[in-house]
């Protein structure tokens, strides 16, 4: 594990947002599989909470894992939190360096 300060991360033109999914539905699979297959560079925090990076905007996000939208998933539910580049906390190393990964990939060095 490893401990890291804040960050604010400036925006630029074309990004790839990192996107937090947080799933509230005790038998996931199918919400899990669309996550896993739409962004194979997924992130999993838990059981329940995915980080993803994509160009998309968190409606759309949530429209094509199928959590809401006309091909919604029946009985699931979750929410999709765009992440603002501003975070902190104490988790394992991976984590860490998959954040850095995603913000270096939008030119962003630390």
């Amino acid at each position: 594990m490893g401990i890291r300060l804040g960050r604010n991360i400036p925006p630029t033109v074309d990004d790839h947002n990192i996107f937090a999914i947080i799933l509230n539905t005790p038998n996931s699979e199918k919400l899990e599989k669309e996550i896993k297959e739409t962004y194979p560079d997924y992130y999993q925090i838990s059981d329940n909470c995915f980080l993803v990076s994509s160009p998309q905007i968190a409606d759309e996000v949530a429209n094509t894992i199928k959590l809401k939208g006309p091909d919604r998933i029946e009985e699931t539910s979750g929410v999709v939190f765009k992440l603002n580049g501003s975070y902190a906390g104490y988790s394992y190393q991976s984590l860490w360096d998959w954040m850095d990964l995603k913000h270096e990939s939008r030119g962003v060095k630390f």
